[in-house]
Order: C-alpha cells, then sequence, then structure tokens
C-alpha cells in the first residue's frame, strides 16, 4: 500500500534536555512523523543572562520552514533531527487536558527493540492564534478548537488496530 500524507498538526513543544523544541506532527497511513520545525537555544540566554543573553538564545533559535504539500514523508523520516513513529510499533496513544494544557504522548518500540515515548504539549502556532484573535475568538475556545481539529486528524490517520487502544480524552 502507498503511503500517503493524511494530515498535519502544525505545532507540538517537546521539552527537551537543552530547552523545549517545536515540532510538526505529519500524519500519515502508515507512520507519524515528527518533524524538528524549532529548536530552543534558550539555555545559552540564561547562562550568559540579561539582554546579551536575550539576544544571543534569540539568535542561535534555528526555525526551519517545510513545505508539507511538497515533502516527501520517507526523507524527513530519515532525517535525524525529526521522530519517525511507524503505526504498527504504536504501543500507546494518548491525547488529554491536564492542568498546564493539552498534552500528547506516543509510546513506541524504535527499531532497535527500545521502548521510546514522545510526550509534548498542543499549542497553536502564533500565526492562526493571532488569526483568531482579529476574529474575535478566545484564547481557550481558539486552543480547543485547535486541539479537535489535532484529534480529528489523529483518528483519521490511525489504522484499526492502533485505533482501538488510543486514549483521545479531549
Amino acid at each position: 500500500m502507498e503511503e500517503r500524507k493524511v494530515a498535519l498538526v502544525p505545532r507540538i513543544v517537546v521539552s527537551g534536555a537543552i530547552g523545549p523544541k517545536d515540532y510538526a506532527l505529519l500524519l500519515t497511513t502508515s507512520r507519524s512523523i515528527f518533524v524538528l520545525e524549532n529548536a530552543s537555544r534558550a539555555e545559552l540566554g540564561a547562562i550568559l543572562g540579561g539582554v546579551i543573553g536575550a539576544a544571543v538564545a534569540d539568535a542561535v533559535t534555528q526555525k526551519k520552514c517545510v513545505d508539507y504539500r511538497l515533502a516527501d514523508p520517507s526523507a524527513l523520516a530519515v532525517d535525524e533531527k525529526n521522530i519517525c513513529v511507524p503505526h504498527t510499533s504504536l504501543k500507546g496513544l494518548e491525547l488529554k487536558k491536564k492542568w498546564s494544557g493539552y498534552h500528547i504522548r506516543f509510546d513506541y518500540t524504535d527499531i532497535s527493540g527500545k521502548d521510546r515515548k514522545v510526550a509534548g504539549l498542543l499549542s497553536m502556532p502564533e500565526e492562526l492564534e493571532a488569526a483568531k484573535k482579529a476574529e474575535g475568538v478566545k484564547p481557550a475556545a481558539a486552543l480547543e478548537e485547535y486541539v479537535r481539529m489535532a484529534r480529528q486528524a489523529i483518528e483519521l490517520a490511525l489504522p484499526p488496530s492502533v485505533a482501538q487502544f488510543a486514549e483521545l480524552r479531549v
């Protein structure tokens, strides 16, 4: 069966060892690919402190712009900065609201057989947030709509064998 792009969740913030990382989640018929969009280097700013620290952190923050309509999922999957989760390796998937926001977690087995997880916070892209604000939509309502769209995208992408154990409680 040919792999087909199903949907895109434009922003998930994943905490890393050296600060938060912004990923876009490309959902295909066979895998979920977390594509690194922005790797924050805020810890450098904290070490240096003050205005200089903030300027350095801003300068070394890497922002990537991918045209997902043209991007080849196979090329994105092999990029070592991205995280590829084949749907056949999923052991658990959870999307739920917590006090700090809407959290998503993928539990899976990597190609070497090790159990892995990717956990992050669903966060609206700044452009979408600004557009919703201009339309008069309250931030909480806009975020809820974004999360509902993300849930629908995930449900469309997952095969029935995986969807049966996914906990999408939003």
